[in-house]
């Protein structure tokens, strides 16, 4: 590499953008694993039915529905938005909800599971919010060409905040308790705020808000359902994740009836797995760059669906760290590298003036199969069994394919090199 582009490619690395990015999907992937993996470790050693804790996946829901309220966050500004602007003053409203809510759950005994639901449905609905602005920031802040590597630094962020909470929090349960667990996520939230610090409000013209409530929400609809092929866009988001999505959602109760313990899973799948997932993110990131978005849509998701197995064999392999470790190192490099492409895919999808509702109805469904399928998923592995569970998730990868085969035929694509 010559010195002008050694030059040019630190200057990239360093961008305020890029580092924005970073820290915003930090504080994105700390509030979620606290009902995917922290409520879930916590009810499982408390000896709560399975089926309860699948159910309680539904409070996960607003993540699915965010794009309902999002339209608010594109026209409207928060009680702070004349200090820190509309996208800012929104960011710094929804942390502050979610801390509150994993502070509301550090009071909640783990059998009142009517009061444990409420403080999580809360917490998913400021999370949720921060998720819809944060994407939309990172889609005004960031021109074009820098999307797919923006798409590895908000990966990179993300990954590390839900390794910190769910390898920490489950490491740290076992020695201070589950509600000072839940203190200190609540306290991993003040990054946020010094984020915003040396972030700018985007500079992006604002249309103004149309009339009446419903046209709040159909006027960004109508604008990206005017583009080509918009319902095989949404149906190619929905099953992308969608295998991947059904075998992780009960990870944690998966490894702990297999007999690891939480220091175990803490460390390996939590700790471990997840710098897996970061590499896989930079590879993904990387790729993006040089092959573009079509080609790493298929290359990743095949490797998605493939890795899957890995959790089947795990039913059979001997219950050693070793086994533990391949098998969650193998997907979650897998699950890293697919998310740059599939985030920078998404986020290309998206008009800049409606950034929040576009994106959020976007990242809604790809969030809807966690959210929806892992309420009977713990129907599905007690009856199934978990190889068969885990075989039955490789197969609903399929229909991914097929669509985005149809995308490349409608010209989807059609901007990238071949």
């Amino acid at each position: 590499m010559s010195g002008g582009s050694a030059q040019r490619g630190l200057r990239l690395i360093f961008r305020r953008g890029l580092i924005s990015s970073f820290c915003m999907g930090f504080t994105s992937g700390v509030p979620l694993m606290v009902g995917l993996t922290l409520v879930q470790g916590w009810l499982t050693e408390a000896g709560v039915d399975l089926k309860a804790i699948g159910a309680l996946a539904l409070t996960g829901l607003p993540y699915s529905l965010k794009f309902l309220w999002a339209p608010w966050l594109d026209y409207y500004s928060p009680p702070l938005a004349g200090i820190l602007g509309r996208r800012r003053g929104w960011i710094a409203v929804s942390q502050f909800g979610v801390a509150m809510g994993l502070l509301a759950l550090a009071a909640v005994e783990p059998r009142n599971l009517t009061a444990i639901a409420v403080a999580v449905l809360f917490t998913s609905f400021a999370s949720a919010t921060q998720d819809a602005v944060v994407d939309a920031y990172r889609r005004d802040d960031l021109p074009d060409e820098e999307l797919g590597v923006g798409s590895a630094y908000y990966v990179w962020g993300y990954r590390l905040g839900t390794m910190i909470v769910s390898g920490g929090g489950l490491i740290l349960a076992a020695r201070l308790g589950w509600p000072s667990v839940f203190r200190c996520v609540a306290l991993l939230m003040l990054a946020g705020p010094l984020t915003l610090l040396f972030s700018p409000e985007p500079t992006v013209e604002r249309p103004p808000a149309p009339a009446g409530l419903v046209n709040t929400l159909v006027v960004p609809l109508k604008d990206f359902f005017q583009r080509p092929a918009p319902i095989l866009i949404l149906s190619f988001i929905f099953f992308y994740k969608f295998g991947d999505q059904l075998a992780t959602s009960l990870g944690t109760a998966f490894y702990i009836k297999r007999g690891y313990t939480t220091t175990e899973i803490g460390l390996l799948v939590k700790g471990f797995g997840v710098w897996a997932t970061l590499a896989g993110a930079m590879l993904g990131g990387w790729a993006v760059l040089k092959y573009g978005v079509r080609r790493c849509l298929w290359v990743f998701g095949f490797y998605q669906m493939v890795t899957i197995l890995g959790f089947a064999a795990l039913c059979y392999m001997p219950v050693h760290p070793l086994s533990l470790g391949l098998v969650v190192s193998q997907e979650n490099f897998s699950a890293g590298a697919g998310t740059s492409a599939f985030i920078a895919f998404m986020t290309a999808q998206t008009n800049r003036n409606f950034s929040a509702t576009q994106y959020a109805l976007l990242s809604a469904l790809m969030a809807l199969p966690r959210t929806v399928l892992s309420a009977p998923a713990g129907v599905l592995a007690e009856w199934l069994g978990w190889p068969g569970f885990f075989f039955l998730s490789t197969a609903l990868a399929l229909p991914a394919f097929f669509i985005l085969y149809s995308l490349c035929k409608r010209g989807v694509f059609s901007h990238e090199h071949s």
